[in-house]
């Protein structure tokens, strides 16, 4: 059924999701982005007919070992994945023919794999320390909301407020397995964290097809198109936020952090043809998602709401606790109107405050703070110790609830 459906042909014109690059709001985005890249972003009419079929495409490897797990006896594939994930597959004997083409690709080492930049990548992402975090949740997560189609499958889960702190716990548990310095060797966990994620979003995608909510003029579930926007949110999106604090980076931080992320894409089956390669080339391809990015709709505003809700709902019961939670939830909001902008902010349902100028007000603090750590000999290194240390503590209880939470899992829900 599943590869009946994901088969089925559709007209590139049919595709209703598909935003125009050539609107007016987009001239000064193309502007700034010529800019900073030294050429102009705006995609060719071949580009634009990649882009389609990229909005038409899922991930043949992954999709191929979901629709083997229904020939084995419950709970055997995923058996067969973690015990190839941990022993490799030639510990398998005689493993599925799907399996062994999907490890195939992913125990492919690229030839431009730079294991150098990746560890720096994981210094730059510590060095941050929680304003990452606020970066990912408030600007990369909240932001990809703004396409509806590309969070469609969220929607369909049915329980917003109850997946938002669930989304947030796992997408930090992820980032903190694939950031950790030698996460991605293949023995360790940011290896098979990104391979685990790369499956469930093939089942889930295997759902949608199956179920009667999707339908393909919004694309292919969970596309090529829509898995590489999101290594954008984790790269130049990502280092646009924090830039956008007065955080400063080299070109040579700025290249590792789009290659750590070329890689986690490349486990997590993008197309090499559509990962960028540099820094430029990210930039380039984040016009290029915004400039074909559909319009907003009501489900925007109910993700947004129940994301920025999760802040109220994690806070506890004392009325210190309550008070806090509500500070954060309108500082984030504030957040989100500062860098998103307040046409935004309304689509994602978002308080109007002045918190928003809180941000911009802190750059010349931290821009100083950050000309400190430039010319202090060792204080980069105390910062990403620091850094690493206050993720390593934010983390751990809130990923302990959501282990022992078993009564709900986002795959079974989207059967419903």
């Amino acid at each position: 059924m599943t590869a009946m459906l994901a088969a089925r042909p559709l007209d590139h014109a049919q595709l209703n999701r598909v935003g125009d690059p050539g609107r007016p709001q987009m001239r000064r985005v193309r502007k700034l982005l010529s800019l900073m890249i030294g050429s102009d972003p705006q995609p060719s009419e071949g580009q634009m007919r990649v882009i389609r079929e990229h909005m038409l495409m899922g991930d043949r490897l992954a999709d191929a070992v979901v629709d083997m797990y229904k020939s084995l006896p419950a709970g055997q594939g995923r058996k067969l994945v973690d015990q190839a994930l941990v022993q490799g597959i030639e510990a398998l004997d005689n493993p599925p023919e799907a399996l062994q083409a999907l490890f195939n690709q992913i125990d492919h080492e690229p030839i431009w794999l730079d294991r150098e930049k990746l560890r720096l990548a994981c210094d730059v992402s510590h060095r941050v320390g929680l304003s990452g975090e606020l970066v990912l949740r408030n600007l990369s997560l909240m932001g990809g909301y703004l396409g509806a189609a590309a969070a469609k499958p969220l929607v369909f889960t049915g329980e917003l407020d109850r997946m938002a702190n669930r989304r947030l716990v796992e997408t930090g548990k992820f980032w903190m397995d694939v950031t950790t310095p030698g996460g991605l060797a293949r023995d360790q966990e940011g290896f098979k964290s990104a391979v685990r994620v790369r499956l469930m979003h093939s089942q889930v995608r295997a759902m949608l097809l199956q179920s009667d909510k999707w339908t393909m003029a919004w694309g292919h579930p969970l596309n090529q198109w829509d898995s590489m926007a999101t290594i954008l949110e984790f790269s130049v999106i990502f280092l646009t936020g924090l830039r956008s604090l007065g955080f400063i980076f080299s070109k040579k931080e700025r290249e590792a952090v789009v290659h750590l992320w070329r890689y986690v894409g490349y486990l997590m089956g993008v197309e090499e043809r559509i990962l960028p390669t540099c820094e430029a080339d990210a930039m380039r391809a984040f016009y290029q998602v915004v400039a074909t990015i559909c319009e907003s709709d009501d489900d925007t505003r109910k993700l947004g709401q129940a994301l920025a809700g999760a802040s109220l709902q994690d806070g506890g019961d004392s009325w210190a606790a309550k008070r806090l939670a509500r500070l954060e939830y309108t500082l984030r909001a504030g957040y989100t109107r500062y860098i998103l902008g307040d046409e935004a902010g309304d689509k994602l349902g978002l308080p109007r405050t002045a918190a928003k100028y809180v941000w911009p007000a802190q750059i010349p603090l931290r821009v100083g703070a950050e000309l400190v750590r430039k010319s202090v000999p060792g204080a980069n290194r105390v910062l990403v110790w620091l850094g690493a240390k206050a993720r390593r503590d934010q983390f751990p209880k809130r990923v302990q609830r959501l282990k022992a939470d078993t009564t709900f899992t986002p795959v079974k829900t989207l059967a419903r």
